[in-house]
């Protein structure tokens, strides 16, 4: 841990773009597969080193973007797990905005965000009763946790549930479309989820986030999302990525 080693490909690839991006095509495409490492205690099925695949769009701003890198990440693994029999993967689609945007309209305050997301995260892991109980050890509002709670017990985790909480269609329309356009891409050969508490872990994720998941794996195997705010970062200008 106190080597300065390659955490992951995003943040290098970040850098080349925006020290060369007047020489690259507009929107910048690149695949790229390398080895990377975490810092991190080693626990079942991860490790300090592994091999990461990068499959990376700079310079769109639209949804088509999230499609193409959805419908190519299908593809690949479709390809491998058949190779091995395995079938019937998920990938489930939330988008930040919309879920921080519900947690503000319960009563939680937006520099507590960041924090409530990590504890809503892990609702598959602990449950609702984990979930309240840990935010209630953090100190945020007492009515903000019990509304977090009530529509968690609820059991409606739908898109049109939570686009009626947030009341922005503006907000929810691109995340419907994706949904919309990667299941007819799908055409039944794998699942299309909405998932309202993925937040996924890195801190550059912006906007829409996405995460593999199989039977056959106890955590995703593939996941992503758009980082908006890294390039600029280093240029002073925001590129979409």
């Amino acid at each position: 841990s106190d080597m300065g080693l390659r955490y992951d490909l995003t943040l290098p690839l970040s850098r080349y773009y925006a020290a060369n991006r007047n020489e690259l095509p507009n929107p910048f495409k690149v695949i790229q597969t390398d080895r990377v490492y975490r810092a991190e205690r080693p626990q079942k099925g991860r490790l300090r080193e592994f091999v990461q695949c990068d499959i990376d769009i700079l310079g769109d701003d639209s949804s088509l973007a999230e499609i193409e890198l959805i419908t190519a990440t299908a593809a690949m693994l479709s390809k491998i797990l058949s190779e091995v029999n395995m079938n019937g993967f998920t990938i489930n689609i939330n988008d930040r905005r919309i879920l921080r945007a519900m947690l503000e309209k319960m009563g939680f305050a937006a520099d507590q965000l960041d924090s409530v997301c990590i504890s809503f995260d892990k609702m598959d892991k602990i449950g609702a009763d984990g979930v309240k109980a840990e935010l209630t050890e953090k100190g945020f509002a007492a009515e903000a946790v019990q509304a977090l709670d009530d529509f968690l017990r609820a059991g409606d985790f739908s898109l049109d549930t939570v686009a009626a909480r947030v009341d922005d269609e503006a907000l929810t329309a691109d995340l419907r479309y994706v949904i919309a356009a990667s299941e007819k891409v799908a055409g039944g050969r794998y699942g299309i989820a909405y998932a309202p508490s993925l937040v996924r872990g890195q801190g550059y994720y912006t906007g829409m986030v996405f995460e593999v998941t199989c039977p056959q794996f106890s955590g995703a195997v593939a996941g992503g999302g758009r980082y908006d705010n890294m390039v600029g970062k280093f240029i002073g200008q925001q590129v979409p990525a």
